[in-house]
């Protein structure tokens, strides 16, 4: 039984656990508590509903950390498409499907932010107003001719059943690449310095056309990053700046509008190093390694120049920028004018 939290048309809202659910079907039954507090099941028509939020389990709820490489992706099977799902009472969600046909009666969209409670959201099509479906590419393998997209859902459809294993494994062992075929091709990808515009372009998140308008932006307002002027023009998320730099620099990542990171881990650094480089540590391992987060992972003199000023190693994990600067003016008081 999975855990799940029904938003109703009506805007009303229950708590319970589904047995089975079957977006072909025209009821599903829902296990509530009654006004005893006792287990019962309640049936109800799908098309009646909002979405419908398939939780986490209680031991996956925490994690803040989620990496996403091409040679084991924490949601590769789900990165065909990108969907942004506007309701038509104006919410807004976003996230990733395997499968999308916009005549289909409803749709699972799986969240891409690793601190989303949710495992996975059914939305029923007739409390849409309008779904943006973009078509996710710059996977290494396939843009490299190293593999075909056929034999990559097949990899991917494979994962999907076996869950832990690795992309690369998978296509090792079916023969569709060879181990010096992968460990070139990443080895590629990992020398590449890319700019976040060309990520988020190569990755299919904004047009030509987008990224040129943005950058005419910044030339006016030198003091913003190019991250932060393509959120306010609403063409990416925070979220998607974050998924676009940890899938090609094989980083990990943090949504920090999510999570509280405890005083005494955000100022193991100096509060003039933190600044300088717009970073703050979020994790310890150990006593001798921090984890910390930047907007910049692609700088490759930036691990270096903190090393200088503190006595840990340094692990990098991505992070959008405005995040950073609100988590840096929260644990270390703003600088009097």
């Amino acid at each position: 039984m999975g855990k799940v939290i029904v938003e109703f048309l009506s805007k009303e809202e229950k708590k319970g656990n589904i047995l089975f659910f079957n977006i072909n079907k025209t009821n599903f039954s829902l296990q509530v508590e009654n006004e005893e507090r006792k287990p019962e099941f309640q049936t109800f028509r799908i098309d009646s509903v909002k979405k419908i939020l398939f939780l986490k389990k209680e031991e996956e709820k925490e994690p803040h950390l989620q990496t996403e490489t091409i040679e084991q992706s924490m949601f590769a099977s789900t990165v065909a498409f990108k969907l942004i799902v506007e309701f038509k009472d104006g919410e807004v969600i976003n996230g990733s499907t395997m499968k999308y046909n916009p005549d289909d009666k409803g749709f699972f969209v799986i969240p891409l932010n690793p601190a989303d409670m949710s495992e996975r959201i059914y939305v029923n099509a007739q409390a849409v107003k309008s779904v943006d479906c973009k078509r996710l590419t710059g996977n290494i393998l396939v843009d490299q001719n190293k593999i075909t997209s056929k034999q990559l859902g097949e990899a991917l459809n494979l994962q999907r059943e076996k869950k832990k294993e690795k992309i690369g494994t998978i296509l090792l062992n079916k023969e569709i690449i060879n181990e010096k075929q992968l460990n070139i091709s990443l080895q590629e990808q990992r020398k590449r310095n890319k700019l976040l515009g060309e990520i988020l372009l190569e990755a299919g998140y904004i047009t030509s056309k987008q990224l040129q308008y943005a950058l005419k932006i910044q030339k006016k307002n030198r003091k913003k990053r190019l991250g932060q002027i393509l959120v306010e023009l609403k063409y990416v998320t925070p979220n998607d700046i974050c998924i676009a730099l940890a899938s090609q620099l094989h980083y990990p990542w943090i949504d920090l509008s999510r999570v509280k990171v405890p005083k005494e881990i955000a100022t193991l650094l100096p509060e003039k190093v933190v600044r300088k480089f717009e970073v703050i540590p979020v994790k310890r391992k150990g006593e001798d390694l921090i984890v910390v987060a930047t907007s910049q992972p692609q700088d490759p003199d930036l691990k270096s120049k903190i090393i200088k000023y503190s006595p840990f190693k340094v692990e990098f994990v991505i992070a959008y920028e405005v995040y950073i600067n609100s988590a840096i003016n929260k644990d270390f008081r703003k600088k009097k004018i």
